[in-house]
């Protein structure tokens, strides 16, 4: 994706509501378009959870007032996840304890709420985080059955553990694989966008390792990149490479985008 798209993309996606008509209006896959709404969500929280932490016992105040858990947070400009853990510190109240077993708390307000704040919460919350896990296992199962598909093996990452790696790229391949002309040593799998904060932060915690062990790799952010990123020769790539998967891809670019 060309900066000036993505930028104009970024600048106009305030919700998840907007997300069905961005997809059309730039023709970008659904996922792509929520993808960047999650980091663009992260860096908003990240700016300015702290002022709003520091709030909370007001927010409670207007909870206990009448006003709702949602409404309080999107008053705040904040996940409503992270509005419900606030508001549970504030009252006392374990927060993993309390939503890791919501189902046995008894009925009430306060369980009415939490629950329908996470069911809003498209970024931070229980389910969101499990969705985004299994789009990791999705990315990686389409990768390993490309590779298989072309007669390649490879360690995994939990192989590699288990001889003792510390530094375990999702794919090592036994043999390198020629991809536009680079050969390439391994293969790291992102279900993201690769915005520039994103590949940073990747370079910096992985990548960077993975090049002074292994040699050059591949890494596949498969919901798209911004077309400046690069890192050292290695290769980037999206979902656009793997054509032949057509019908796995699609339901990874698409999947439970939302619930």
């Amino acid at each position: 994706m060309d900066i000036e798209t993505y930028n104009q993309i970024y600048s106009n996606l305030e919700s998840i509501d907007d997300v069905k008509s961005l997809a059309m209006q730039f023709s970008q896959p659904i996922g792509t378009i929520h993808s960047i709404l999650n980091q663009k969500t992260v860096t908003k929280v990240k700016r300015n959870f702290s002022k709003i932490k520091n709030k909370s016992l007001r927010h409670l105040r207007q909870w206990k007032k009448g006003k709702s858990i949602v409404e309080i947070s999107r008053r705040n400009d904040i996940p409503a996840t992270l509005m419900v853990s606030m508001l549970l510190k504030e009252m006392g109240i374990p927060k993993k304890g309390f939503i890791r077993n919501l189902d046995e708390q008894p009925d009430g307000r306060l369980k009415k709420e939490v629950m329908e704040a996470m069911e809003s919460d498209y970024f931070f919350s229980p389910k969101a985080h499990e969705i985004h896990a299994e789009k990791g296992e999705m990315g990686e199962s389409i990768l390993a059955e490309w590779l298989t598909e072309r007669g390649l093996t490879y360690r995994s990452e939990d192989d590699l553990r288990n001889q003792g790696f510390t530094k375990t790229p999702d794919f090592l391949l036994d043999e390198e694989l020629d991809v536009d002309g680079v050969k390439v040593s391994w293969i790291e799998s992102k279900a993201l966008f690769g915005d520039e904060k994103e590949h940073e932060y990747y370079i910096k915690k992985q990548f960077r390792e993975y090049e002074d062990i292994y040699g050059i790799g591949m890494i596949v952010y498969w919901y798209g990149y911004i077309d400046t990123v690069s890192y050292n020769g290695n290769i980037i790539k999206d979902y656009t490479f793997f054509g032949e998967n057509r019908e796995l891809i699609e339901e990874l670019l698409n999947f439970r985008t939302y619930w």
